[in-house]
């Protein structure tokens, strides 16, 4: 019998108070500890490119949203702040952005959230609120 002791959870985002696509996310995964798993998130409408600068935030409930894989140019997804774990790979693959925890480990349990830029100058994400579920999460992503 295999032991599942991981919850990951993601969401769907919208973006914008116009929006140009949702952020599509898995609702929930279970994992194994010490197994790899792969989230993912993609655009109603057309696919993520690098022009979108993908990112992962992480939440772990009460706590404040964390950076976890970042892009910094439009050709690298794979940008990790030092407080995050070289196990954690950023990437675009397939038209998605994905990221793949490698060797998931207890510490890994919390909300992942993917955050794309729409090419505005402010861009807001939300994530839809479900009955029981916390307030909604929102973020403000601006450009230079």
């Amino acid at each position: 019998m295999k032991l599942m002791c991981l919850l990951l959870t993601s969401h769907r985002l919208v973006s914008g108070s116009v929006a140009q696509f949702e952020v599509i996310q898995e609702a929930t995964l279970s994992v194994s500890l010490s197994t790899d798993v792969r989230l993912s998130c993609s655009r109603s409408v057309g696919s993520v490119t690098g022009d979108n600068y993908p990112s992962w935030i992480k939440q772990i409930p009460g706590e404040v949203p964390q950076l976890v894989v970042g892009s910094p140019s439009t050709s690298n997804q794979n940008w990790r702040p030092s407080w995050t774990s070289a196990r954690f790979t950023g990437a675009i693959s397939g038209g998605s952005s994905v990221l793949t925890i490698s060797t998931v480990q207890a510490a890994d349990d919390g909300n992942y959230y993917c955050a794309l830029y729409t090419g505005s100058q402010c861009t807001v994400l939300r994530a839809d609120a479900e009955v029981g579920a916390l307030p909604q999460l929102l973020f403000l992503l601006c450009s230079n």
